[in-house]
């Protein structure tokens, strides 16, 4: 079975690989006929990541989230399903996926170079706490990754606009009012602080329950937090402050960089309770 599941992830990431290549020369070339083949790709993809992900949940005993193989499968996972449901539902925005694909395949790409050993869980880990916490730590990465797509096309459409580019007929054009895209930010950034909200909720209860204290100013903990403050200064800009449009959106493409290291590189910098016993 390990084999199978290994073979169904390597197959996923080939096909987020094609839908990748597949986005980005739509996006570069002006191609909107083409991205229904990127999103039957992505899709396709999704399938198969999907029982490979049940393969080894079976085989282990445990969901996603023990090993950086793991942790990294699930954050990709978490980040096209809410893509595929954004696109669903804003059918002009699903030219955002030259964003989110890349970036999922990039993380399955190197979730790829880690051993795939099954490691088995320990009594501390046995939390519905740790599975409620690292659900909400995907759900508002893969929901600030849509927000980034989001931003970045709002950019480009509003330097366009200004400088007088952008035609009733042209590709940039068929993207959603600058005003909705805004909107769209916002609330993909406020769906991320939510999660996020959970996420170091959940985090203390489980800290408290394993290591008997709700905060102890661990790199991880104190990292969630930073990244915390800053998509909560993001929110205040928006709705206290007056920022809009550009500025936001420039901070909520340079934020995913701060998230990005709170998830993922911390481990790679700092020693602490988290690195030793769970990688999120």
């Amino acid at each position: 079975m390990a084999q199978i599941d290994w073979i169904l992830y390597l197959t996923a990431t080939t096909f987020y690989a094609l839908s990748s290549i597949i986005y980005i020369i739509s996006f570069v070339f002006k191609k909107e006929e083409k991205i229904k083949f990127a999103i039957g790709t992505a899709i396709a993809g999704l399938l198969f990541h999907s029982i490979s992900i049940a393969l080894r949940w079976i085989e282990t005993g445990h969901g996603p989230y023990i090993t950086m193989y793991e942790v990294l499968s699930k954050y990709a996972w978490f980040s096209i399903v809410i893509f595929l449901l954004m696109q669903y539902k804003y059918d002009k925005l699903k030219i955002a996926g030259f964003i989110v694909l890349p970036a999922s395949f990039l993380i399955m790409a190197v979730g790829s170079t880690y051993t795939r050993d099954i490691q088995v869980i320990s009594a501390s880990l046995r939390s519905y706490w740790l599975i409620a916490h690292v659900g909400f730590a995907s759900l508002a990465f893969g929901s600030i990754l849509v927000a980034v797509g989001i931003a970045v096309l709002y950019i480009i459409k509003e330097k366009r606009s200004k400088n007088g580019s952008v035609d009733e007929d042209s590709f940039y054009e068929k993207l959603p009012a600058l005003k909705v895209m805004d909107d769209l930010m916002y609330r993909f950034v406020a769906s991320g602080f939510l999660f996020l909200t959970i996420m170091i909720g959940t985090g203390a209860i489980w800290a408290n329950q394993t290591w008997g204290r709700y905060w102890g100013w661990d790199p991880t903990e104190t990292w969630s937090l930073i990244v915390w403050f800053i998509y909560g200064i993001i929110l205040h800009l928006r709705m206290n402050v007056g920022w809009s449009g550009k500025k936001i959106a420039w901070f909520i493409i340079f934020s995913i960089f701060i998230l990005v290291f709170s998830l993922f590189g911390i481990g790679y910098v700092y020693s602490g309770l988290h690195t030793t016993y769970l990688t999120t």
